[in-house]
């Protein structure tokens, strides 16, 4: 029976019209107490007492028990039950209800993978959905292994930059502490610590849309509802916890963006110290290097179409060299212990 049917068969039995089938389906649902929905909260307090009352004395005098020898332990017990029972079905109307959003988000399996970047570079993770993100120092991301046919959902916990594969179909949905970031395909930086007093999502390219967390527009899941704030390029939507307020910045601050743009680089037998001054002009960012034999070491590469971080990468991986992100502009080189 669905809470629709059962809430007109509550108003029948309120009536004295329903059968004496119906009345019998009706009250062997209310004393079952197990899988009743919510529906007695939908009628007037005066109604819903006089329902509660005759169903009541009905199902007792049918069992037997006398009304007089009712004990108030007996009742107590049966609405704990009743309030036990309408508090577990009201969510299950809920989920009914919203039953669009749920099937957008996957369900909680085995399947799901964690990254952490405990270090103190930058990580580059690569998506089911041939996505990339890359995760600052302390940020954390969670997600399904192999994303369903609706959505594309991961949950973030710090600083991301996001460069997402489109998939019209497909909208990706990032879920972080304080905001819902709803993408198409484009690339942007979601900033959201579990901690912070503020969360901004700052577009380079492409479309999204953002929401609080919790809102109707999160319960919506993949679906775009008006209320949203829209972010095209340069653009970027800001929220404060201490104000519960989502505004949006049309002509944002792209500085701090500059170090995921791509870069038309190339060097042949350069030095290190020679490298990081480029680089350092093009990304807008501070690089140190640490010891003068690093600085004078040559190196050859075609650093075509990167970014900073996938630029470090390389120096990481065909120099021994580590580096440590100090700040958003602030990077130190060093020679590696291997």
């Amino acid at each position: 029976m669905t809470s629709e049917q059962l809430a007109e068969l509550m108003e029948r039995y309120q009536k004295g019209t329903c059968t004496p089938e119906e009345a019998a389906i009706l009250e062997q649902w209310y004393s079952s107490y197990d899988t009743k929905a919510n529906i007695l909260d939908s009628l007037p307090a005066a109604d819903r007492d006089r329902l509660q009352q005759r169903m009541y004395d009905r199902i007792s005098d049918k069992t037997g028990i006398e009304q007089e020898k009712r004990s108030n332990a007996k009742i107590i017990s049966l609405w704990a039950k009743i309030a036990v029972a309408a508090v577990l079905t009201s969510m299950v109307i809920f989920f009914a209800w919203n039953k669009r959003s749920l099937e957008s988000k996957p369900a909680v399996t085995d399947s799901w993978a964690n990254v952490i970047n405990s270090g103190a570079g930058i990580v580059k993770h690569n998506l089911p959905d041939g996505s990339t993100v890359w995760l600052k120092p302390g940020s954390s991301l969670k997600y399904v292994k192999t994303f369903n046919a609706i959505s594309r959902d991961v949950a973030m916990n710090g600083e991301c930059f996001f460069e997402v594969i489109k998939d019209p179909q497909r909208p990706f949905v990032i879920v972080s502490k304080h905001i819902v970031t709803k993408v198409w395909g484009t690339s942007f930086r979601v900033k959201d610590a579990n901690d912070a007093t503020k969360a901004t999502v700052t577009v380079m390219t492409g479309k999204v849309s953002v929401s609080k967390t919790g809102s109707e527009a999160h319960q919506a899941g993949a679906r775009l509802l008006k209320n949203e704030v829209m972010l095209l390029p340069d653009q970027q939507a800001t929220y404060s916890t201490t104000q519960n307020q989502l505004t949006a910045n049309r002509h944002a601050d792209m500085s701090d963006m500059a170090l995921w743009k791509h870069t038309d680089l190339s060097f042949n037998d350069q030095s290190v110290a020679q490298i990081a001054s480029v680089l350092s002009k093009r990304f807008d960012v501070d690089i140190t290097i640490e010891g003068e034999h690093l600085k004078k070491a040559s190196m050859t590469a075609d650093l075509n179409g990167l970014n900073l971080p996938e630029v470090l990468d390389v120096l990481k991986t065909s120099m021994k060299i580590d580096y440590a992100v100090i700040t958003n502009d602030r990077i130190i080189l060093r020679r590696t212990n291997l």
